[in-house]
């Protein structure tokens, strides 16, 4: 593929291409392929230029890896969420704009308590949450955790990335194991938030699925069980012994079971349960707060 006379025509025909294959948002990722071309094309390579037939060939790779539909995300190697920008890797569960929605309303319940807020962040992939987290809470304290070694090996990277930017100034940990089992023993009941997004869906969803997601984010990442909810059954029945009191859990969900959740969350003790929606106005999480007080004074000045 030729990359001249201009870049707009090298777009419009990778657009076409893209299309024609039906890729939905053909002519923005067109765009971002040939942008990702163009910027790799300035970093430093050895000394050595690179020629318009050497972009050529570049930009032809990427576009039929696109075509076997593996993730944009993916064949970028970076993709931004919220404030920050994460390093992907495949194998790795790509984060999703509706994941957005709920780093955010653990963001807003995380600065509510102030500096020193304590937070767990279990099956957290890429570390895009705790990242963002890290990012937009000043002093807050994160421990993510994953069981898969490959999430945690990448989301070390992101956080180590987001800790060393300036003006960062909480820390993040990323630790290896199953939910909230890695976490020390001296944080439950200690606790400020509880956010996570854990697989949702049920094993039967897979033929539904587009190839991006079925066939390159890890099944342990997608699928909760034959049910679906089993890891947020999990996480909620738990919740009330990790969180101090007027703690608050955040968890995404499926969707299509937003009623059945928060009875789960009733039933397992926690209070002021409520449902969240994305952008696209569905049930994206729900919202559940540790019974007792918080400790309003503990939250203004940092203090355990």
């Amino acid at each position: 593929m030729d990359l001249q006379p201009s870049d707009g025509a090298v777009v419009a025909a990778v657009a076409e291409r893209l299309g024609a294959a039906g890729i939905a948002a053909a002519a923005s990722e067109a765009r971002w392929l040939v942008e990702h071309v163009r910027s790799v094309s300035t970093e430093p390579d050895a000394g050595v230029p690179l020629t318009e037939g050497r972009l050529a060939a570049e930009l032809e790779a990427l576009v039929l890896r696109r075509l076997r539909r593996e993730p944009l995300q993916l064949l970028l190697g970076r993709w931004p969420f919220r404030t920050v920008e994460l390093e992907l890797a495949a194998g790795v569960f790509v984060p999703r704009p509706e994941t957005e929605v709920v780093a955010g309303v653990a963001i807003e319940q995380a600065r509510r308590r102030g500096p020193a807020t304590v937070v767990a962040e279990p099956c957290t992939g890429t570390g895009a949450i705790a990242c963002s987290l890290l990012a937009e809470v000043p002093g807050v304290e994160v421990y993510a955790t994953d069981r898969d070694p490959a999430a945690v090996a990448l989301a070390r990277r992101n956080l180590t990335a987001v800790a060393a930017t300036p003006g960062t100034t909480g820390r993040g940990h990323v630790l290896a194991g199953d939910l909230l089992a890695p976490l020390p023993a001296r944080l439950r009941g200690r606790l400020d938030l509880l956010v996570a997004n854990p697989p949702y869906l049920p094993r039967g969803d897979l033929p539904a699925l587009a190839p991006e997601v079925a066939e390159h984010d890890p099944p342990a990442a997608l699928f909760g069980g034959p049910d679906g909810h089993e890891v947020v059954d999990r996480l909620l029945a738990s919740a009330v012994g990790w969180l101090r009191p007027g703690g608050v859990v955040v968890v995404e969900i499926d969707d299509r079971r937003g009623p059945a959740v928060c009875e789960v969350a009733r039933a397992a003790g926690l209070r002021e349960v409520h449902l969240v929606a994305d952008l696209a106005g569905r049930d994206r999480a729900v919202v559940a707060t540790a019974p007792g007080t918080v400790d309003r004074h503990r939250a203004a000045h940092g203090r355990p």
